[in-house]
C-alpha cells in the first residue's frame, strides 16, 4: 500500500459513521464529553487516533467519548483497522515513524531526569510478546478484560512464587550456592546495581465489569520483565476500592504488625539482570464471582515502567505516570498513536488524565534497609515491610547450609526451618502471623541482644519453630487461596486461635487438644538440597 493510499484510507475511516454499544458508564469530566450509560446506542461520527471519538446521542447532543468503552460491531472493526491504525499493516517500525511524530515529538516536551514528577518512556516496539503463545480463550471475559497472565503461570508453575526465589539454589556447577557466599561463618552481603524502593500511590479510571459480575478482590500483579520473558518471582498486592469509586484503586503506604503484609504499597526490587528492557509489568487484575457461580480471576490492564535509563543506569527517584493498556503485555506497543488538530499539548494532557493509569514513584531505600536488601537473592520483589523477616531467613538459610558434613555433601540437612520456610513465604497469611509474633519478641530484647545477630537468629529460629512450623502442619488447616475473603478468614481464624494458645502460654501448642498435628514424616524435619532446583524457567 502507497502512502497516499494509507493516507486515504485514514481519511475515509475518520469520518465513518456506525452505532455502537456501550459497555460501562461514562460521566462526562469536560465541557466538550459526552455523559452515557451502560447499554445505551451511541452513533460515532468521527474517528481520532488518541482514543476519543465524536459521538451523538438519540437527544441529539454531541461529544467526545472514550472508545475503549464500546462494543465496535465486527463490519466496522476492518475499517478502523486499516484507517486509523493502518501503521499496523505491514509497515515496519522505522516506517511508521517517519510519516507520524512520535510521543516525545507530540508533546514538544522531554521529561528531564531531574525532575520529580516525569511520564514513563514506552518500552521498544522491538519487544516480542511471548505472552501470545498462550493461546487463552477470552470468549468468557466481558468487553476490555481478559486472562490474568501471571495469575496463570502462578497457578501451573511453583517457580514464580516468593518461597521458591528465597529457597537455596546450585549454580551452573552444582557444588556452590547461587548468591550465597561467607565471609568466615557469616553470610556475605550481595549488593546488585538495582536495589530501589517502589510505592504504588493510586490507580484510577480503571473500568467496571458488568453487574453480573460480583467483585471479590481488586489486587496488582508484578515482576522483573524484559519485553520476553518473566524474570523474577511474582508478588501482588491488594488494593483499597469502595463501591462508591469503583474506578479508583488506592494503596497504603505505611502498614503496621498487625496488617497484612499484602496490602504493603511499598515494595523492594532487587535485580542483578541489567538488560536495557528491563522493567516492572504490572497487571491489574480482579478477583470475581459471575452470576452462573464461577469464580476466577480477570485482567482489566497492565502498564509497564523501565528501571534502566539510555546510559544503562538505574532509573533517578521520581513519580511515574503510567497508561494503562487493555491488550496483552506489550501489544499496544506496536501502535504509535498521533494527536491530530490544533488543540496540541494541553488538550493531550487533559485527554490523558480521563484515560486509565497509575502513579507509582520509585526511590532509592535508607542505609538499613538497603543494607537488609543486600543479604536478599539477586532477584526478587517483595512487601517491604517483610525486609527484616526475609533477611534472618536468608542468614538461617545460609547457616544451615555451612551445618552440611562437606561442601559437596547432598545428604538430607536436619533443619525443620529449611524444610518448611518455602512453604511458609508461598503463603503470606502465615508470613503475617510471623511478623507479628516477631514484632513482639523484638520489644522483649535489649539494646545489646539487637545488635548481635547471633543472638537474633537464634531468637527467630525458635519463634519460627514455636507458631508457623505448627500452624503449617496442622491438619485442619485450609488450604491457601488467594482473593477469596471467605477462605481467608477461615483461615485467619484457625492462625488465630493457635498463636492465641502460644502467646498465653496456657498450654504447650504441640500438645494442645486444639492442635490436629499431621503425621510426622521425614520431609517435615529435614530438607533435601537437590529439590529445590527442580523447578524450570518459564
Amino acid at each position: 500500500m502507497s502512502e497516499a493510499e494509507s493516507e486515504d484510507r485514514e481519511e475515509d475511516s475518520s469520518n465513518v459513521t456506525f452505532e455502537c454499544e456501550a459497555l460501562h458508564d461514562f460521566i462526562a469530566e469536560e465541557e466538550t464529553d459526552l455523559s452515557f450509560k451502560q447499554g445505551e446506542l451511541l452513533i460515532i461520527t468521527g474517528l481520532r487516533s488518541d482514543g476519543w471519538w465524536e459521538a451523538r446521542n438519540d437527544d441529539g447532543l454531541t461529544g467526545l467519548v472514550p472508545s475503549t468503552f464500546f462494543k465496535i460491531p465486527d463490519h466496522v472493526k476492518s475499517i478502523i483497522e486499516g484507517g486509523l491504525y493502518s501503521g499496523k499493516e505491514k509497515k515496519n517500525v522505522s516506517s511508521i515513524e517517519s510519516r507520524s511524530p512520535s510521543r516525545k515529538q507530540i508533546l514538544s516536551v522531554e521529561p528531564s531526569e531531574s525532575s520529580p514528577i516525569a511520564e514513563e518512556d514506552e518500552p521498544p516496539t522491538s519487544l516480542v510478546d511471548r505472552f501470545s503463545m498462550l493461546q487463552l480463550n477470552q470468549d468468557f471475559f466481558p468487553k476490555g478484560f481478559r486472562p490474568s497472565i501471571l495469575f496463570e503461570l502462578l497457578q501451573k508453575n511453583s517457580y514464580y512464587n516468593l518461597g521458591n526465589f528465597m529457597a537455596p539454589k546450585l549454580d551452573e556447577t552444582g557444588i556452590s550456592f547461587k548468591d550465597i557466599q561467607y565471609e568466615k561463618t557469616f553470610l556475605k552481603p550481595n549488593t546488585t546495581l538495582l536495589q530501589k524502593k517502589i510505592n504504588l500511590i493510586a490507580a484510577r479510571q480503571i473500568p467496571e465489569p458488568p453487574k453480573d459480575f460480583i467483585v471479590k478482590s481488586c489486587h496488582i500483579r508484578m515482576c522483573f520483565h524484559d519485553g520476553s520473558k518473566v524474570l523474577s518471582n511474582i508478588h501482588t498486592v491488594k488494593a483499597k476500592w469502595s463501591k462508591s469509586t469503583p474506578k479508583l484503586w488506592m494503596f497504603s503506604s505505611k502498614v503496621s504488625a498487625k496488617d497484612s503484609c499484602t496490602e504493603d504499597g511499598e515494595i523492594f526490587i532487587k535485580c542483578d539482570k541489567c538488560v536495557p528492557t528491563l522493567g516492572i509489568l504490572f497487571e491489574l487484575c480482579m478477583s470475581y464471582e459471575n452470576s452462573r457461580g464461577i469464580s476466577g480471576e480477570m485482567c482489566c490492564g497492565w502498564a509497564f515502567m523501565k528501571l534502566l535509563n539510555d546510559s544503562g543506569e538505574p532509573v533517578k527517584s521520581k513519580t511515574n505516570i503510567l497508561k494503562i493498556q487493555d491488550t496483552e503485555p506489550f501489544a499496544a506497543y506496536l501502535f504509535n498513536t498521533n494527536s491530530q488538530g490544533v488543540t496540541g499539548f494541553f488538550k493531550k494532557i487533559k485527554d490523558k488524565q480521563k484515560l486509565p493509569r497509575i502513579v507509582i514513584s520509585i526511590c532509592d531505600p535508607d542505609r538499613a534497609s538497603n543494607q537488609q536488601i543486600s543479604y536478599l537473592p539477586s532477584c526478587l520483589i517483595g512487601p517491604w515491610s517483610c525486609i527484616s523477616i526475609l533477611s534472618l531467613c536468608r542468614k538461617l538459610t545460609a547457616e544451615d547450609l555451612l551445618g552440611r558434613n562437606s561442601f559437596d555433601s547432598t545428604e538430607r540437612i536436619l533443619s525443620p526451618f529449611l524444610a518448611s520456610m518455602p512453604r511458609v513465604l508461598n503463603e503470606l497469611d502465615l508470613v503475617d502471623a510471623l511478623r507479628l509474633s516477631w514484632s513482639s519478641v523484638v520489644k522483649t530484647l535489649n539494646a545489646d541482644d539487637i545488635r548481635m545477630d547471633s543472638t537474633k537468629k537464634n531468637t527467630f529460629r525458635d519463634l519460627f519453630c514455636e507458631t508457623v512450623f505448627i500452624v503449617i502442619n496442622n491438619n485442619n488447616l485450609p488450604s491457601y487461596t488467594f482473593g477469596n475473603s471467605s477462605a481467608e478468614n477461615e483461615r485467619k481464624m484457625v492462625i488465630d486461635k493457635l498463636l492465641h494458645i502460644q502467646e498465653t502460654q496456657e498450654e504447650t501448642l504441640p500438645l494442645s487438644g486444639e492442635l490436629e498435628f499431621l503425621p510426622l514424616s521425614l520431609n517435615m524435619l529435614s530438607a533435601n538440597i537437590t529439590n529445590f532446583n527442580k523447578d524450570t524457567m518459564f
